[in-house]
């Protein structure tokens, strides 16, 4: 065992519920549970993955402070690699911290934030890229960034890394056979043979970082302003879509000051709407800040919903709006269609080829429409995902240089550089990956990610 202390935590999210799980792990786990356990049988006695009823105690008083399901495992076929005991109490917050409060007072340390996840980790169950899907599981926002989420937690891409490390160790040990017999009768792999496997490492690690790519936008989604001219129905339209009232709605033009924004559900895609306040004129430090604001969103989403009012004749302020917007991704949503329409499109588009989508925000009419529109206009059909894995920035970063050290190898081997460069790049190739995984990182890594958890987990 790597580490001295036992832990303790509440795993389970405070308030009110049905139960609460307090989990302990480290070798005095047995130890601690015995002291404030009260059972048939004692939890240092209790073969390992077996649940007992008990009671938990006061050890000085023999107060009772509740009727618990007690779950003994034994190191190392844990979730941490530790002895961990898991007590199932009566949900609420008073009976969970009296456990985790006697827990402690019979020698138990505070977990910190993922530490218990840190510890599998460190402890060889997991590598750093399964701990960290253990925190996209907790926050995946849709089914399918669960699934995405899952296949990390259970090695897809730690599968993957490896063969691509095969590959590389194969191709390092072939060039270090040239160094070692060069002057010897000693068969050494031609150049060909060596390109044609840089080549399939190359090929593989691209398709990793491609294949990833796309499975995250699973798990952090996309996001998209809502924008127009004042009172054309922005925040009507926000409302309609979240199917609740988020975004205060008024006759009054300019009644959004401040970015509102809620998630959706787009065929297993969570997008991120941001309602924002309309373009117009003004001397209002308040309204000059607010429309600053709308730019600064509108720059930093993936596609816009251009609302525009369908019952008015005038477009020209939406022309000048969508001259400003035209670089960007959009789709043309024409709100109030229960009102006579009046708006001339061939005017609005002006011979432009924006999709176009006719709703009604206040009566909850075309937002099906809207949403299919919305699909197309992500590709969400296109993503393929499958079992693919998350990808986070840290994964790319180092994926990014693998891929680089590689490529840099096979050009180095076409253009007939000297073997001792080639050897360097693969090595350099092969301690990025090592990162990846976790087998070599440094402690400042480990905190920024395991500080991301909750205690508990």
């Amino acid at each position: 065992m790597k580490f001295p202390n036992t832990i303790a935590a509440i795993s389970t999210p405070p308030g009110i519920g049905g139960i609460a799980v307090i989990r302990i792990s480290g070798k005095d786990s047995l130890n601690i549970a015995a002291q404030i356990f009260k059972g048939k049988f004692s939890p240092e006695k209790i073969e390992t993955h077996r649940v007992i009823h008990g009671k938990i105690i006061e050890p000085e008083t023999k107060e009772e402070i509740d009727e618990v399901l007690l779950t003994v495992m034994h190191a190392p076929e844990t979730y941490t690699g530790e002895d961990v005991v898991e007590i199932s109490c009566h949900g609420g917050v008073v009976s969970a911290k009296r456990v985790l409060s006697e827990s402690i007072k019979a020698g138990a340390s505070p977990a910190g934030k993922g530490e218990f996840t840190k510890r599998a980790f460190i402890n060889g169950k997991i590598d750093l890229m399964q701990a960290e899907a253990v925190f996209d599981i907790v926050s995946a926002k849709t089914e399918q960034g669960l699934k995405s989420a899952l296949a990390q937690l259970n090695g897809v891409l730690s599968q993957k890394l490896g063969s691509l490390r095969k590959i590389l160790v194969s191709v390092l040990k072939d060039i270090e056979l040239s160094f070692d017999f060069s002057e010897q009768d000693v068969s050494i792999p031609k150049r060909n043979t060596l390109e044609k496997k840089l080549n399939s490492a190359l090929d593989g690690i691209s398709d990793i970082i491609e294949e990833s790519e796309r499975a995250s936008i699973v798990q952090d989604g996309i996001s998209a302003a809502i924008v127009g001219k004042p009172n054309v129905g922005k925040s009507s339209l926000l409302n309609a879509l979240l199917l609740e009232e988020r975004a205060i709605v008024t006759q009054i033009p300019g009644t959004t000051r401040d970015t509102v924004e809620g998630w959706i559900n787009v065929n297993g895609i969570p997008l991120n709407l941001y309602d924002t306040c309309g373009f117009k004129d003004t001397e209002n430090v308040v309204e000059e800040k607010a429309i600053e604001k709308t730019m600064d969103v509108m720059n930093k989403t993936s596609f816009l919903l251009f609302v525009t009012d369908g019952s008015s004749r005038s477009v020209e302020e939406d022309v000048e709006m969508l001259d400003i917007v035209k670089n960007k991704k959009l789709i043309i949503v024409i709100n109030k269609i229960d009102l006579p329409q009046r708006i001339r499109i061939s005017e609005l588009i002006n011979g432009s080829d924006y999709p176009i989508c006719k709703i009604s925000a206040k009566e909850h009419s075309g937002i099906g429409k809207l949403n299919a529109e919305i699909m197309k206009l992500i590709e969400v059909n296109n993503l393929r995902l499958g079992n693919s894995s998350n990808i986070r920035s840290r994964h790319f970063a180092l994926l990014s240089r693998g891929k680089g050290c590689i490529s840099s190898a096979l050009d180095g081997l076409i253009e007939g550089k000297g073997l001792e460069l080639l050897a360097f790049e693969i090595k350099e190739s092969l301690t990025v990956l090592g990162e990846l995984v976790g087998e070599v990182t440094s402690e400042e890594v480990l905190e920024s990610i395991f500080t991301k958890f909750c205690i508990g987990k």
